[in-house]
């Protein structure tokens, strides 16, 4: 027999109750990108290629900061506001009939008069917590991988705005799904040795792991692993054992210029995205020209 948590569980989580909420409430990371460009202390349409180039790390990093700011609020008021929208509309009744029920439980205490102020309260937490739980892990799992899942887009638009339009190809598919080639498909299989490969993740964590399998098809070959995350959150994710394990599959890993030049600075195959955009661009771009 299901217990009472596991109906919760079922109800909310997979393609339960916060999918429906997430997708109702929650802008696309291409929404959620464009919104962080109108909100930043630069303007797009007056950068030029040299802005983008001396200041990429700036730009890029402000740029995936406040789109995580403006993802939290939506994520806010999704919780507080449009997660009980769904619950309380017609069409959802039969969705959830354990949440429905927790409802109507949380109603009759809130009318129960007999009840004092404070086992009233503790009577509500009781039936609220578990639920609320519930909701706060469902949201974790997915909140960075959605709240930055648009980097490539910022990207994307550096990239054109600092010169590189029409240099590059996004979401080719190789050995798996790579978020940028210079110069494009078709050099790459010209010679693949006269081009570069970027993928793009928001936290390292196990996910590096991923871009082995995913750039396979390039062993022997160098590429970039762009990751975007804070200093904090690299202080626990970017470790010595994980930048060895990328040296030995002759990938660059790319972070903010702060995590470089305050934690590797003797690492050769971690840069900063100065450097990046700086110097391996524009090196790099002197042997895929004649593909082009």
């Amino acid at each position: 027999m299901t217990s009472p948590i596991d109906a919760l569980k079922a109800e909310i989580q997979g393609h339960g109750l916060i999918s429906l909420a997430r997708d109702k409430f929650i802008p696309s990371g291409e929404r959620l990108a464009k919104l962080a460009w109108k909100d930043v202390s630069f303007s797009s349409k007056q950068l030029k290629a040299g802005d983008a180039v001396a200041h990429l790390n700036d730009y890029l990093c402000e740029l995936v900061d406040k789109e995580y700011e403006i993802y939290l609020e939506c994520e806010t008021k999704c919780i507080n506001e449009g997660v009980w929208e769904i619950v309380f509309d017609p069409n959802s009744v039969a969705a959830f009939p354990t949440v429905r029920q927790l409802v109507k439980n949380v109603k009759r205490i809130l009318e129960d008069q007999s009840i004092e102020s404070a086992k009233k309260l503790a009577k509500l937490a009781t039936h609220l917590r578990p639920f609320y739980k519930l909701l706060e892990q469902s949201f974790a799992q997915g909140r960075m991988s959605r709240a930055g899942g648009s980097s490539q887009y910022h990207l994307q638009k550096l990239f054109e705005i600092a010169g590189y339009a029409n240099e590059f190809e996004t979401q080719c598919v190789l050995n798996g799904t790579i978020d940028f080639v210079f110069p494009s498909i078709k050099a790459w299989k010209s010679d693949r040795r006269k081009c570069l490969l970027v993928s793009v993740k928001r936290s390292l964590r196990e996910r590096y792991k991923q871009v082995f399998e995913e750039l396979g098809i390039a062993k022997g070959l160098t590429v970039f692993l762009l990751v975007t995350e804070t200093y904090g959150e690299a202080e626990k994710d970017v470790t010595e054992s994980k930048v060895k394990k990328l040296d030995e599959q002759n990938i660059y890993l790319v972070l903010r210029d702060e995590i470089k030049n305050k934690r590797f600075v003797k690492a050769k195959n971690v840069i900063g995205f100065s450097e990046f955009i700086q110097q391996e661009l524009p090196n790099r771009r002197s042997q895929w020209r004649s593909l082009i």
